[in-house]
């Protein structure tokens, strides 16, 4: 509720939708969608007034074989057929921002481009809460550059209450949805 009053995405105390199949049903064909299907697929997600659609992940690095959709390229994301009231988001993991090049470095390839010419509007990163720190420093470089950025904080249910709310407290700090 904290976080919720202070949030962008809320508009005239209404939902803000985010669908996830893509992104998260690409764990069961490497990410590899006919783009035909993403269209079509698209199209239903904006009759459906869905506001965003997590079309993939951005990874970092490519270890055995995964599909398009693993990496969401901005050369590859602008084929698609984007309704114009759709948004699009990609998921991060924070682990890719804890590598030997730095989580600066590490961003800067991962979105190259800012928002305002990349078809990705909202970026979200899923974290362990010690992989937060760079989340935080990366969302705030994002935002800078025009992204919608939010935190998916994995395995909270391992947290006390008391940490969950301490944390949450301490994200007014950072541009976090």
């Amino acid at each position: 509720n904290y976080l919720m009053k202070k949030s962008k995405f809320k508009k005239n105390n209404s939902f803000t939708i985010i669908d996830c199949t893509l992104r998260d049903g690409g764990y069961y064909n490497s990410w590899d969608f006919p783009i035909a299907i993403v269209d079509d697929y698209l199209i239903a997600m904006s009759a459906a007034n869905v506001d965003f659609v997590e079309i993939g992940f951005r990874f970092l690095n490519n270890d055995g074989y995964k599909g398009p959709y693993a990496f969401s390229t901005e050369k590859y994301l602008k084929n698609l057929k984007i309704p114009n009231d759709l948004k699009l988001g990609v998921m991060v993991n924070g682990s890719d921002l804890y590598t030997d090049i730095g989580w600066k470095k590490a961003i800067v390839k991962l979105f190259p481009e800012p928002a305002d010419n990349s078809p990705i509007k909202l970026v979200r990163f899923a974290c362990h809460f010690h992989e937060t720190p760079n989340a935080l420093l990366a969302a705030k470089w994002l935002s800078g550059r025009g992204y919608l950025v939010g935190l998916n904080l994995m395995q909270i249910t391992e947290r006390s209450k008391n940490e969950i709310i301490q944390f949450c407290k301490s994200l007014s700090n950072f541009p976090i949805e």
